[in-house]
């Protein structure tokens, strides 16, 4: 995902102090999107997971992704971590979650390899993750986990993504308009009656 560049920058810069989960709507293509980045850390070795859905009409789509910065160590660009290992296996309270495969790709910024790791998820999955007391997830042999902020986090995108689910819903073409309000006949000056005897 292109955001998951920033908050390599945002992360590199200082640590974020707090959790956001925004939503915007765009007006004009109807795309609601709705994004989290997890707390920021100085920790290189962990990753920044960022998790980001969108909803267009009824069409739906989340993905995660994970981003790592390996710095180099004084003997030039290092070499990818991930890049023939780079599946992601998820738990929730000790049970493992269905998910789909992860794709890889690497860029040199400023001496540095920054790995991208990104993964569909659905909706289901998110609500999941929401419900659960641990989530912790492993990318190749590494294990991390879910902070309980982060966990709170995605109780709210949960929340934001069933509405969003019901307003998509509630607006498909297929269901019946409203009944129009019935028209009525103006006759303008012609209300005197064509008989004035009939009063």
């Amino acid at each position: 995902m292109r955001i998951a560049f920033f908050a390599i920058a945002l992360a590199m810069a200082a640590p974020v102090s707090a959790q956001t989960v925004s939503e915007t709507f765009d007006r004009i293509s109807g795309e609601r999107t709705i994004a989290y980045t997890a707390d920021g850390s100085m920790d290189t070795t962990r990753p920044v997971f960022t998790f980001e859905g969108s909803f267009v009409g009824d069409a739906s789509s989340a993905a995660i992704s994970l981003a790592f910065v390996s710095a180099s160590e004084g003997g030039g660009v290092p070499a990818p971590r991930f890049a023939a290992c780079h599946n992601i296996d998820w738990f929730v309270d000790g049970r493992s979650l269905a998910v789909r495969p992860a794709s890889h790709r690497g860029s040199v910024v400023d001496g540095e390899m920054i790995e991208l790791i990104e993964q569909d998820v659905t909706l289901e999955w998110a609500a999941a993750v929401a419900d659960g007391q641990e989530v912790r997830y492993r990318v190749c042999r590494d294990e991390y986990a879910f902070t309980s902020r982060d966990i709170e986090a995605f109780g709210r995108i949960a929340a934001k993504l069933k509405s969003a689910t019901l307003t998509s819903s509630a607006t498909r073409p297929g269901q019946p308009a409203s009944p129009a309000a019935k028209e009525v006949d103006y006759k303008g000056m012609n209300w005197r009656p064509k008989h004035p005897g009939s009063f």
